[in-house]
């Protein structure tokens, strides 16, 4: 009994917190050789100010992951909406009165403290907060339905009230923050944008979105984006030009461009990367015996990966890559494991985040994509970056300590109904039944059922058959709010009567 009434402070998966635990490990031995050089010209040579500045960072990231894994994924619904909308606010507030790092406007100053954050990492964890809580209350019957109106003025004149209920009930809950977070941050940040729009593309395929209407969605994004972006390269607002001057010397390095200071700046950081991960070898120069620091840019957050990959070599890039990967694979057991669909994309959707700007970060680093601004999830240094990805792993522990609980609670259920089917005392603790079989009941990557005769009784009174690979909800149908079940009889009127 003592055992069950002591409080754990690290509860969910336990490989998930071994390897956040490890990424910090490697930053605080990363920040320390990198920012040597920094040290000298910045803080009169005290190599430790970094040092002791990220480890504050590192400890304040843990103890955000501790309360938050602590905090039920429900309460996240209550305040998704209008932190987004605050982060949306923020984002084109540091357009206007932010601080500009490398020619870029993404950080607010916090007044009175000195601090300075990106609201586009906020922005990143409450946009799949939303797009997981909107699929959440769709999802018996967002493979029925439309996600976008007729794009074409001859299709809104043929149905006018449906095409209005297709946009009010679902293309403005569920579509538009998608479009507007991405298009808040792609003026500054064109790989953040970049990101978050595939994670939520990704997110709307797992969550049952039809497949012709995801290639509509992204169609529409082609066709809307290269136009924003030839204006804004046009008119020379943003960073368009830096984006085809960067992709331009990708793809033709040879390539006369406008802005040449970029360009050479862009070409010297790639060489010296380039040298730092050639120099590394198999097994590396060993801790602080890099040469490059002092000559590759930003080794302790754009270009971080490569001056891993310089001290530990091969075998530490690799261990680092696999650490990203280790967290998508853990998510997704976590994912598998969920009752509820809001859940399970919640945790994918902002595990994607992560993993997909580790990619980045190391993709740019070995120069298998042009330069961006992108740090490593963990392991950079900075405040903000590891403050919100804490918040985003405490998020995803806190769903896996969830599912954990609801599995202990089934067995300790069946156990006592076994123990009464077979005329035992539960309270007994000596009378165990020899096997009980525990019923899963999690958010699975299963099959799609085949509509009946009438798509909405197949969708509200279908059990567990599996056809297509989707998520399938096998809990209990309360997601995230209590309105969910009046959202799905709101929208059923959208179904398309030729659905299979």
């Amino acid at each position: 009994m003592a055992k069950k009434r002591r409080l754990l402070l690290f509860r969910g998966d336990k490989p998930l917190w071994i390897i956040v635990a490890s990424l910090f490990l490697v930053s605080l031995l990363v920040v320390y050789s990198a920012t040597a050089a920094m040290a000298y010209r910045e803080v009169d040579g005290n190599t430790s100010y970094y040092l002791f500045r990220q480890a504050r960072f590192i400890m304040i990231g843990f103890f955000v992951i501790i309360v938050v894994h602590w905090i039920d994924y429900k309460y996240y619904a209550r305040y998704a909406r209008a932190l987004f909308r605050l982060s949306v606010i923020l984002v084109m507030l540091a357009y206007v009165i932010g601080v500009s790092f490398n020619e870029a406007a993404r950080w607010l100053r916090i007044p009175f403290l000195g601090f300075t954050f990106q609201p586009s990492e906020l922005l990143k964890v409450t946009l799949v907060l939303v797009v997981a809580q909107q699929l959440g209350i769709r999802q018996r019957v967002i493979a029925q339905i439309p996600i976008l109106p007729p794009l074409t003025p001859g299709g809104w004149g043929r149905n006018p009230q449906r095409s209005f209920d297709i946009w009010y009930k679902t293309t403005r809950p569920l579509i538009l923050p998608i479009v507007v977070a991405t298009l808040v941050v792609l003026p500054s940040n064109f790989s953040t944008a970049a990101i978050l729009w595939v994670t939520c593309m990704i997110m709307l395929m797992i969550g049952r979105v039809r497949q012709s209407e995801l290639n509509r969605l992204t169609l529409f994004a082609i066709v809307v984006g290269g136009l924003l972006i030839g204006t804004m390269y046009l008119a020379g607002v943003g960073r368009a030009e830096t984006w085809a001057n960067r992709l331009t010397q990708f793809i033709a390095p040879g390539e006369t461009v406008a802005d040449t200071k970029q360009v050479s700046q862009d070409r010297y950081q790639i060489e010296q990367a380039e040298i730092a991960i050639a120099s590394g070898g198999v097994f590396g120069k060993g801790p602080g015996n890099s040469t490059q620091r002092s000559q590759l840019p930003h080794p302790y957050s754009d270009f971080a990966y490569a001056f891993i990959v310089e001290e530990y070599g091969i075998v530490g890039g690799i261990i680092v890559f696999v650490l990203y990967l280790w967290i998508f694979y853990r998510a997704g057991l976590i994912v598998r494991r969920c009752s509820r669909p809001s859940q399970g994309l919640m945790v994918l959707g902002l595990s994607l985040i992560v993993t997909m700007q580790a990619f980045v970060n190391m993709a740019v680093s070995v120069g298998l994509m042009p330069v961006t601004g992108q740090p490593l999830p963990l392991i950079s240094l900075g405040g903000s970056s590891v403050f919100f990805t804490c918040v985003a792993m405490g998020m995803i522990l806190g769903v896996s300590r969830e599912s954990e609980r609801e599995q202990q609670e089934n067995e300790a259920r069946l156990r006592r109904e076994a123990i009464l089917a077979a005329g035992g005392d539960p309270d007994d603790e000596e009378a165990e039944p020899e096997t009980v079989a525990a019923p899963k009941r999690p958010l699975v990557l299963g099959r799609r059922r085949q509509a009946d005769a009438h798509p909405a009784a197949s969708v509200f009174d279908s059990e567990d058959e599996e056809d297509d690979l989707v998520l399938v909800d096998r809990g209990d149908g309360n997601d995230w709010d209590d309105r969910s079940v009046d959202g799905r009889r709101e929208i059923i009127d959208l179904m398309d009567d030729d659905d299979e």
